[in-house]
């Protein structure tokens, strides 16, 4: 099979490549090597992916395995969507308390 004939790698796979990668520049403190126009080309079309599942049926759980994310990192990644968006955090808790696509069920209910 030639390099043209190949298939084209599953989202699975391209998923943990692209998370292995992020994990190694965090963790070897080269986060210069990561593009921030790539970064947010992925981030973009995440934020895209999700909300489009989200809006068909039951919203798909944020976080997969081992992702590691903290509240801060949540809090970070959830302020800087906000300013790019000219979205203010009133404006979300109102989309919060008016709309359940995107939420999670409560496991304690």
């Amino acid at each position: 099979m030639s390099p043209s004939e190949q298939p084209a790698p599953s989202f699975e796979t391209l998923a943990s490549e692209i998370a292995a990668l992020c994990a190694d520049a965090i963790e070897a403190d080269r986060l210069g090597d990561i593009p921030d126009d790539s970064l947010g080309q992925v981030f973009a079309s995440v934020v895209r992916l999700f909300a489009a599942k989200a809006q068909a049926g039951p919203a798909p759980r944020p976080f997969g395995r081992n992702s590691g994310v903290s509240p801060t990192d949540v809090v970070i990644g959830c302020s800087a969507m906000l300013d790019a968006a000219g979205l203010a955090v009133f404006e979300l808790g109102a989309w919060q308390a008016m709309s359940q696509v995107g939420r999670q069920p409560n496991p304690r209910s």
